[in-house]
C-alpha cells in the first residue's frame, strides 16, 4: 500500500522541554486522504504538523526519536527547502508566514522560487485571490490586512505553490463564516479534484467533520483516538478533550445513530419518525439588559479611508452605555478593527468625532485613554513586549505610573482572573498562542480599566479554553466592565453579549438585541454571518413553537422532548 505520510515510533522533545510534545506517534495516512487532526490546545497537534515539512526537527530543536517519511524522503535527511514543493503548509499564525511588501507578491512568491513560468504565476495568481477573495487587494500590504484577511492571503499563496501534500494548521481561526465556507470548500475540492493528501487541524468540527475522511484526536502529545468519522464519533465524548458537535449528540439521543448531518436531515429524519406537537415557548427577542445608561462611549459621525479608492467607515454613529457587553460583528474587512482603534486613538478620523466619558480622543493624550480603555489586539504578539510572564504584567504597571506597593496584589489579581497564576515566573516564548491571549488580556487588567476592548479573544484557543475566556468577559463585565468584543465565534456572542452591531462595508446594517439578530436567518446570510448549529436546528422546527434563537444544546432538548409523542 502506498503512504504518502508515515510516523514511525516518534517522540519529540523541544530544546529545555522535559515533557514531549509527541509521545510515541505512530501514524500512516494514504495518498488522496482528508484527515482531520484535532484536540485540546498544547496537545501537539502543530508539532505534528511541523514533522511533516521538516521544521521538527531542522528549525525547532530538540530531541527527535524515530522517523518521519513523506513520499520517497525521511524528514531528519531532507531539506526543508526541498520538502517545501512537496507539502504546502499554512501555519496558525498566518502573520509569520508573510514575506512581501503586497498581497500579489506574497501569493507569487512561492512559484518564483520554484521556477515557474511567468505566465503560469500570474493565472495561478489570479486564481488564488479569485478563490479566497482578495481581488481587489492585489496592491494592499499583507501586515496592514485584518487577521482574516492575513489568514486568506497565506491560503492563497500555498494554493498558488499546487504542493502535493496540504497541510492546515487551524486555517479557519481567523476567517468570517462566509470565508471559512468557502476556503474550506476550496481546500478539499482541489485535493479531492487533484487527488491531493490534506492534513487539516481545526477545533471547528461541526464544518469540518462532514468533509473529511478519517479523525485522529490527539491529548498530551498522544493520538488516543484514530479511525474513519463514524468510528471516532460513535466512541463518544471524551471531557476536555474532545466533544462531538450539537447535531451528532442530538442525533444519538434522539434518532439512536451517529453519523454527520445537516439541521435539515435531523429534522426531516425525526419528523419522518414521529408525528410531531407544538409547544407553547416565549419567543420574545426583547430584553434590556442591566446596565448603566449613562453612555460611556460615543461615536459621532466618523469616516475613514485606507486610500482615495476606498472608505473603510463610512459615517459611523454609535453610543455604548457604561456596563454593556456588545458584540461587534461583521465579515472580514468590514470595518470591525478600524473602528475599534479609533476608539482608543491608534487612528484618527477623517471626519467626525469620538468621546471617551466625555473626552475627545482626538486631543486626550494616549497614556490618558489607556487608564480607561483597555484594549486586546487580534494578535497577542502585537502588544507583548517582554520576556518574562511576570515582567509583561508588570509592565503596564511602570508606564503607568501605579504605586510600586500596588504591583504584588493587582499582577496576583489579573493572572488567577485569566487563570495563568501558575505561570506567573514562566518565559513568555513557552507559551502557546492562546496562553499569550491570556497573558495579553491580564497585562490590560492590571490597570483596572472602565472599558474593555477585545479583538477576537478565541484565537488559538480550543473550546473550553474560548468557553474561558468568555466566562473571564461575562465576570468582568458582571462587575462593571463595559465590554466591546469582536468575534466571528457566533455561539459564544449569543450566549454572552445582549446588544449586537453588524458592520458591512464600513457601514452599520444592525444595532440591537443579539436574539432579533440571529432570529433572522436572510439578514445573516446577507451580512457573511453564520448562525450557531443549535439555532440552526432550532429553526427547523420553528412551526413547532421551539423558539428560533436558541443556542445551547441544553436548551434545546426539553423542546424536542416535549414535542415528541409521550409513550405511556
Amino acid at each position: 500500500m502506498t503512504i504518502d505520510i508515515e510516523f514511525q515510533n516518534v517522540t519529540f522533545y523541544y530544546e529545555g522541554s522535559n515533557t514531549p510534545a509527541l509521545k510515541d506517534i505512530n501514524l500512516s495516512i494514504k495518498p488522496g486522504e482528508i484527515v482531520l487532526i484535532t484536540g485540546p490546545a498544547g496537545s501537539g497537534k502543530t508539532t505534528l504538523c511541523s514533522c511533516i515539512n521538516g521544521l521538527v526537527p531542522h528549525f525547532h530543536e530538540g530531541n527527535f526519536e524515530g522517523n518521519v517519511l513523506v513520499r520517497n524522503y525521511n524528514t531528519k535527511k531532507a531539506r526543508i527547502g526541498g520538502l517545501a514543493s512537496l507539502v504546502g503548509m499554512v501555519f496558525q499564525d498566518p502573520e509569520s508566514q508573510l514575506v512581501t511588501s503586497s498581497v500579489a507578491d506574497e501569493v507569487a512568491f512561492g512559484p518564483e522560487n520554484f521556477g515557474i513560468p511567468r505566465q503560469d504565476i500570474n493565472e495561478r495568481v489570479e486564481t488564488a485571490l479569485k478563490a479566497t477573495r482578495l481581488q481587489g487587494y492585489e496592491e494592499r500590504e499583507p501586515f496592514n490586512l485584518s487577521g482574516g484577511e492575513q489568514q486568506a492571503c497565506v491560503i492563497a499563496s500555498v494554493y498558488a505553490l499546487q504542493p502535493e501534500i496540504y497541510v492546515m494548521d487551524e486555517p479557519l481561526a481567523n476567517l468570517d463564516p462566509a470565508g471559512r465556507a468557502q476556503v474550506l470548500r476550496l481546500i478539499v475540492d482541489v485535493a479531492k479534484k487533484r487527488g491531493k493528501t490534506l492534513v487539516i487541524v481545526e477545533h471547528a468540527l461541526e464544518e469540518v467533520i462532514p468533509l473529511v475522511d478519517r479523525i485522529v484526536v490527539m491529548h498530551q502529545g498522544e493520538i488516543v483516538r484514530d479511525g474513519t468519522v463514524e468510528d471516532v464519533l460513535s466512541s463518544g465524548d471524551l471531557p476536555q478533550v474532545f466533544t462531538r458537535p450539537p447535531i451528532i449528540r442530538l442525533a444519538e439521543k434522539f434518532l439512536h445513530q451517529v453519523k454527520p448531518m445537516t439541521p435539515e436531515n435531523f429534522y426531516e429524519e425525526i419528523s419522518s419518525r414521529h408525528r410531531l406537537g407544538t409547544v407553547q415557548a416565549d419567543n420574545s427577542t426583547s430584553g434590556e439588559p442591566n446596565v448603566n445608561r449613562d453612555p460611556i462611549i460615543e461615536i459621532k459621525d466618523i469616516s475613514y479611508s485606507y486610500n482615495q479608492e476606498k472608505e473603510a467607515l463610512k459615517k459611523i454613529s454609535l453610543t455604548i452605555q457604561e456596563g454593556e457587553l456588545v458584540a461587534l460583528l461583521g465579515r472580514n474587512g468590514s470595518g470591525k478593527t478600524t473602528l475599534v482603534r479609533h476608539i482608543i486613538g491608534l487612528i484618527k478620523p477623517s471626519e467626525g468625532k469620538i468621546f471617551v466619558r466625555g473626552k475627545d480622543v482626538a486631543i486626550t493624550p494616549t497614556h490618558e485613554l489607556a487608564q480607561d480603555v483597555g484594549f486586546c489586539f487580534q494578535n497577542p504578539n502585537h502588544q507583548i513586549v517582554t520576556f518574562k510572564v511576570r515582567e509583561e504584567v508588570m509592565f503596564g504597571l511602570k508606564a503607568h505610573n501605579v504605586p510600586p506597593s500596588e504591583y504584588e496584589e493587582r499582577i496576583h489579581d489579573a493572572l488567577e482572573i485569566v487563570d495563568m497564576l501558575d505561570y506567573i515566573e514562566a518565559e513568555v516564548f513557552d507559551l502557546g498562542k492562546g496562553q499569550k491571549q491570556r497573558l495579553a488580556l491580564a497585562s490590560v487588567l492590571t490597570l483596572k480599566p472602565r472599558i474593555l476592548i477585545i479583538d477576537e479573544p478565541t484565537t488559538g484557543q480550543d473550546p473550553q479554553m474560548a468557553e474561558g475566556i468568555f466566562n473571564i468577559i461575562k465576570n468582568l463585565n458582571e462587575m462593571g466592565t463595559t465590554v466591546l468584543m469582536i468575534t466571528h465565534q457566533m455561539e459564544y456572542a449569543a450566549n454572552y453579549a445582549h446588544r449586537a452591531i453588524v458592520l458591512r462595508s464600513g457601514e452599520i446594517k444592525f444595532d440591537g438585541p443579539i436574539k432579533t439578530l440571529i432570529s433572522n436567518r436572510i439578514f445573516m446570510e446577507e451580512n457573511y454571518l453564520d448562525l450557531p448549529e443549535v439555532t440552526k436546528i432550532a429553526g427547523q422546527f420553528k412551526e413547532h413553537g421551539i423558539p428560533s434563537w436558541l443556542v445551547k444544546i441544553d436548551d434545546i432538548i426539553p423542546y424536542i422532548q416535549n414535542i415528541l409523542p409521550k409513550i405511556d
